[in-house]
């Protein structure tokens, strides 16, 4: 799930099932109390919709495990960072081994993914 925590984006990949999170962020910090509050409750709730079969965790906190992936090195490209993190993850056998074996993205690799967002959102624009 792509989520803006205030003028910056991070991926977080969300298994309710084991009450885990994958946490990638383009800038390589940490997720607050606030973040981990909200998937936490997130996930509660989730559990009370599915049914009582759903084991509850009442005040624990979810597993959010920090993954390493490449970092940005300027200021606006997060979104572009988040969008070619979901394209390997859905690619790949194992998203988040992929991820950590690259500690950056080329020029090339961003014009890629810049390139392919341009395209699809250009299939939903009328002339």
């Amino acid at each position: 799930m792509p989520y803006n925590i205030g003028q910056h984006w991070i991926l977080a990949v969300i298994d309710p099932w084991d009450d885990s999170v994958m946490y990638f962020n383009p800038l390589g910090n940490e997720p607050g109390d606030d973040f981990q509050d909200l998937i936490t409750t997130a996930l509660n709730d989730w559990k009370v919709l599915v049914g009582s079969g759903m084991r509850q965790r009442r005040n624990w906190q979810t597993l959010i495990d920090i993954v390493r992936c490449p970092i940005q090195e300027g200021y606006v490209e997060c979104g572009y960072f988040v969008l070619a993190y979901m394209r390997e993850i859905t690619f790949a056998v194992d998203g988040q081994d992929v991820l950590q074996t690259k500690d950056f993205y080329t020029d090339a690799d961003m014009s890629f993914v810049r390139h392919e967002w341009a395209t699809f959102v250009m299939r939903f624009i009328q002339y």
